[in-house]
């Protein structure tokens, strides 16, 4: 198998077609009914026989030799022209893990299946929000998601570190009235934009939670297409340990929605361990650290014969009112007593874990009732 074939099925005719155009070739002659003759302005030599469609005789044949014919006039390798065929009329996405068990092009085996299956998720989830901002999504995909999904190809590796490159061919625009269509325009234009502001956002929020720890930092991403999906997505690059810095590198074919401009957003550690917090934070499993809380106790709950007791105090976090629940020793749990029977408000201080509507305290210190005259 020549190299030229090996590639062969990567591009199309109009594919080729486009780029010999975009590359100041033009088309001044054919071959009977069954191909046509390409040459450059000034050059007699350079020339490209590209066959007219897939039933010719001896199509394969034709069609390998056309490609080759374009990597000798350019001195380059076949694999390197069908890239460029390819990403002169799709999106290319990137991703390339960094470690010292991957500067040789390998990977280990989880971790590489982790990565291909990971890379689908983060165009999924692009994908998905070009329909709807949400925090997090579940169920069925509809039906133009799954055919862009279906439509995206794999392209070669690199040498260097581990490399997946994930090409996404631009598709025909669809109706506006069609229902459940998303956006007008090709769906992998519009993927790879809401993909790019995805990345944006999130990388400018993990960058504001790292100055504030403050999760309300990721709040405004939602908006611009991020969700607890695009971050499982971007964590699991890192490998199942967590240990790898990774970069995604996004570029297409300039068009109304895309500049072609390529982007390139960079994770370590630090940004891994944030965009995992986002992840959480949109699930609505997550924890808010040292906070202090006051409020008036609502309810308690202490089994007879147990010493340690639970109650739930009423406060108000980031401006929302939640029931927490916090483990008392006996001493303070007699305090919470009184401070139930007297209308009193109590205090403590800890890190707060929140999961869907239930609150509570961990490590709870410094439990105390706070005397009327410090309310004020």
């Amino acid at each position: 198998m020549t190299e030229a074939s090996h590639f062969f099925a990567d591009v199309s005719i109009v594919q080729v077609e486009a780029y010999l155009v975009s590359k100041a070739w033009f088309m001044d002659g054919s071959v009977g009914s069954v191909g046509t003759l390409w040459h450059r302005d000034g050059d007699a030599v350079a020339e490209v026989a590209l066959p007219r469609h897939p039933g010719v005789r001896d199509f394969r044949k034709r069609f390998n030799e056309a490609l080759a014919a374009i990597s000798d006039f350019e001195g380059r390798p076949v694999p390197e022209v069908v890239a460029d065929v390819l990403l002169l009329s799709s999106s290319l996405i990137t991703v390339r893990v960094i470690g010292a068990d991957t500067a040789h092009g390998t990977i280990p085996i989880n971790d590489g299946v982790l990565l291909f299956t990971k890379a689908k998720d983060l165009l999924c989830a692009a994908a998905l929000s070009m329909y709807s901002k949400r925090k997090q999504f579940s169920g069925q995909l509809p039906k133009d998601a799954k055919t862009y999904l279906d439509s995206l190809l794999l392209g070669q590796t690199e040498i260097g570190s581990y490399v997946v490159n994930v090409i996404a061919p631009l598709s025909p625009p669809r109706p506006a009235s069609e229902p459940n269509a998303g956006p007008g325009g090709p769906v992998a234009e519009a993927v790879t934009l809401n993909l790019v502001n995805g990345l944006e956002a999130l990388s400018k929020a993990a960058a504001e939670f790292s100055d504030s720890r403050s999760l309300k930092a990721f709040d405004a991403a939602v908006e611009r297409g991020v969700s607890a999906n695009m971050c499982d997505a971007l964590v699991g690059f890192s490998g199942i340990e967590r240990s790898r810095d990774f970069e995604v590198r996004v570029s297409g074919a300039a068009g109304p929605m895309f500049e072609g401009e390529t982007k390139v957003f960079s994770f370590d550690a630090d940004t891994v361990a944030a965009v995992q917090k986002a992840s959480d934070y949109y699930k609505g499993d997550y924890t808010l650290e040292e906070r202090n809380i006051w409020g008036f106790v609502k309810k308690l709950d202490r089994p007879k014969g147990d010493e340690v007791g639970t109650i739930t105090v009423e406060a108000a976090i980031d401006g929302v009112e939640r029931s927490i629940k916090i483990m008392l020793q006996p001493d303070e749990y007699h305090q919470a007593v009184l401070a139930h029977d007297t209308k009193a408000i109590v205090a403590c201080s800890g890190s707060i874990h929140i999961k869907n509507r239930r609150a509570t305290l961990l490590n709870p210190t410094r439990f105390r009732i706070i005397p009327r005259d410090q309310l004020f």
